[in-house]
């Protein structure tokens, strides 16, 4: 009895062993599936400074598809900076989820029609996003931004480049995009107490979609309105800008405007809203893949798993055109294989609440009814009662 009652205790003993060791390999297994959602290409700088650099942007060889080069500056003395191309313009953040990038642009200084010139109608160059050639892959969003005029007593319109409507060439009807007209009569800046920009010495408005752009001529034309010539300034500013950022800093840089024009002209980096997307119809071909996937857009994913694809373009442009999404209930970088990665609802109960028993499951998250000890009124014992909860399946 004793060497049976030993061999069976040494058996329960074994099974033990057996279960922890299986459990500790699973959370073995589930940390490092975790921890394996990719940004970057495999041996890739994955930020630069406190930026995230996604592929398929990427800052060396190797890392980066054609089109998405970028550099980090990291000059010793001061903070990293993010470059697009081989040093342009600065990248302030980067939207895998949107397709877009925020890069810093400047405002452009023109001089104002000749007042009392009514005739005084002129092309005054370009506004230009400071992007070199991207092979296409970068273009100004008409969605996330605004054209912003500040000055007085003009009309400012925003031209589509090329033929007949460029300014460079002289073309007189101009294929309009966007036109913004800003006022100040007789008193001139003392009207900038109102910084709505809905039209007082400021005036904002979106930009039509039309073909994809990196710069827009500007042509600037006099309002007829009576005037005093001292007291208005000679110095108009434009800009695009970020629709949100002009929102929340409209006021103190109409105020500073008002100030001190060419200073605010010279000073300011103003965040604009480039938008970016593959051709999948094109040599960005083989980042896309057949999917079974009901939800899919004509049963397209895109490279990883678990992804899908996201027609919608560039700019209102979307002949050829598209960009990558984790599939619901995923995270992480839809153009790297096995980018997109399962989220732990169970690990973010602020996000995903659960009352009762929480079960991550691929793509979504089960929550069941807990169990739980009551007393039935009027009686002495205890039951196991089951609260009629329905399981929750999201």
């Amino acid at each position: 009895m004793e060497l049976l009652s030993s061999s069976r205790s040494t058996s329960t003993e074994a099974k033990r062993i057996v279960v922890v060791s299986l459990v500790f390999l699973l959370f073995t297994v589930a940390t490092a599936v975790a921890a394996a959602a990719p940004v970057a290409l495999p041996g890739c700088p994955e930020t630069c400074g406190n930026i995230t650099v996604p592929y398929p942007f990427g800052t060396r060889h190797g890392c980066f598809r054609e089109g998405f080069n970028l550099t980090c500056d990291e000059t010793p003395g001061r903070p990293p900076r993010l470059l697009v191309g081989d040093g342009g313009v600065e990248v302030v953040g980067i939207s895998l989820a949107d397709g877009t990038v925020r890069i810093h642009t400047k405002m452009l200084g023109v001089s104002l029609p000749v007042p009392g010139n009514s005739s005084s109608i002129r092309f005054n160059g370009s506004w230009s996003a400071g992007v070199m050639d991207t092979a296409g892959r970068l273009f100004v969003s008409t969605t996330h931004n605004r054209f912003v005029a500040m000055g007085c007593n003009f009309l400012a319109t925003l031209v589509v480049h090329g033929g007949d409507d460029d300014p460079a060439s002289g073309g007189g009807k101009g294929n309009y995009v966007s036109v913004c007209a800003a006022l100040c009569a007789d008193d001139g800046f003392e009207l900038l107490g109102d910084t709505s920009c809905s039209g007082v010495g400021c005036c904002q408005t979106p930009i039509a979609a039309s073909a994809l752009e990196l710069s827009y001529g500007v042509r600037l034309s006099e309002l007829a309105v009576q005037s005093s010539a001292s007291s208005t300034s000679s110095l108009g500013a434009l800009f695009i800008a970020e629709q949100e950022w002009f929102v929340r800093n409209a006021t103190i840089l109409q105020l500073d405007y008002s100030g001190e024009p060419q200073r605010t002209i010279d000073s300011w980096a103003v965040p604009t809203v480039l938008e970016w997307s593959l051709q999948y119809m094109g040599h960005d071909s083989d980042m896309f893949f057949g999917s079974d996937d009901p939800n899919s857009i004509g049963g397209i994913r895109c490279i990883s798993l678990n992804s899908t694809m996201v027609e919608d373009g560039v700019a209102g442009s979307n002949v050829g055109r598209a960009r990558c999404n984790c599939s619901k209930g995923f995270e992480g970088n839809p153009y790297i294989a096995n980018g997109c990665q399962d989220i732990d609802e169970c690990q973010q109960p602020d996000l995903y609440p659960c009352h009762g028993i929480c079960t991550n499951l691929p793509g979504t998250y089960r929550c069941s009814s807990k169990k739980r000890i009551s007393s039935l009124p009027g009686t002495k014992y205890d039951f196991l009662l089951l609260e009629k909860r329905f399981s929750l399946l999201l």
